[in-house]
């Protein structure tokens, strides 16, 4: 019998909950991707992984019971749009019923689901309960936690829900390793960067915002024009998110360009014009190493569709934590087979 615990990553994106279970020591049997682009990624970096390109819906899951312990992935989730008592599964964009019938269809010991924080907020409890309660009902032990992967060594703030189910025991979160009190200290963002190879430039240009918004720190509010703000180097980096690219990446103000104009205006300067001198946008291997990806794993297509990639991904170092854990606690709990 094979040693080696078998997953299946659904939504797999480019691969980053992938590689970090690969990390933990698991074997991921298949993964099934829709973004062209993310897909070509994962085939360059996954080669022996069996990818379904295509929608999830038309996936017949039941080909892989018995064959994996744990169904794992992100399913895309639209609930924002989704008022008053109206449950989100009537929106197609809502993909977390596709995953609730993965794990109804494989049966698996165990399953794995990231998301946004803001399904586990006030607004949105009624249909996370809702979900939850589905699990439950396929006779699994469910847990759920928001957890910040910075607490978990990732050089970013990125507050993320995680639901954990197994069909044996109960799932124990890991305790938190990195921040104030803790074992470690949080990765900041310039150790990260340190040495960060060269990669295409974001050639977007930084300029000052016409009507700055104000925030008590110069890491936050709007000093610039477009998305991004600048990353301060002596913590972990603000996330870095899905829509980044051109004008919406991130700064990096080495110099503190931007700190001191936020001092300047706070104090009752003048709002500046033009380009910001000094300051330039993250790369996208820059962006990955926030994420925890290494240098050896490479993006593929459009430099946009790269950003997109990076910022859909689940960090590897989050995916490793969490896959070693659930080794741990699966122990013998697991799948039989022959192959």
């Amino acid at each position: 019998m094979s040693d080696t615990m078998r997953s299946i990553d659904l939504f797999c994106g480019a691969g980053g909950l992938t590689l970090g279970l690969r990390q933990a020591g698991w074997e991921t049997a298949a993964a099934v991707e829709y973004d062209v682009s993310a897909c070509t990624t994962y085939r360059h970096n996954f080669p022996e992984v069996d990818l379904m390109h295509g929608d999830v819906r038309a996936v017949d899951f039941a080909q892989f019971r018995g064959a994996v312990d744990l169904v794992a992935g992100g399913p895309p989730c639209q609930p924002f749009s989704v008022a008053g008592n109206q449950r989100a599964h009537d929106d197609p964009r809502d993909c977390i019923p596709e995953f609730v019938r993965a794990v109804r269809e494989i049966q698996p010991p165990a399953f794995l689901m990231e998301n946004v924080a803001g399904l586990a907020s006030r607004r949105h409890h009624s249909y996370l309960r809702f979900v939850l309660e589905q699990l439950h009902a396929l006779g699994y032990s469910v847990v759920e936690r928001v957890v910040d992967a910075a607490d978990y060594g990732v050089p970013q703030h990125r507050k993320r829900l995680i639901v954990v189910g197994l069909r044996s025991g109960t799932f124990a979160f890991p305790e938190p390793t990195h921040g104030p009190g803790r074992q470690y200290p949080h990765m900041t963002a310039g150790q990260a960067l340190h040495g960060t190879p060269d990669d295409e430039p974001n050639r977007a240009k930084v300029t000052f915002a016409k009507k700055p918004v104000l925030r008590k720190s110069p890491f936050a509010g709007m000093l610039v024009n477009g998305g991004g703000r600048p990353i301060n180097l002596a913590e972990p980096s603000q996330t870095i998110p899905a829509s980044a690219g051109g004008n919406r990446t991130h700064i990096v103000d080495a110099d503190g360009v931007l700190v001191d104009y936020h001092g300047y205006v706070q104090d009752g300067g003048t709002p500046a014009c033009g380009v910001v001198e000094g300051v330039r946008r993250l790369t996208v291997r820059e962006s990955a190493r926030l994420q925890s990806f290494p240098d050896d794993f490479e993006f593929l297509g459009p430099q946009s569709a790269r950003y997109r990639q990076v910022g859909n991904a689940v960090p590897p170092l989050l995916g490793r934590v969490m896959g070693q854990e659930l080794q741990s606690q699966l122990g013998t709990r697991r799948v039989r087979r022959t192959a």
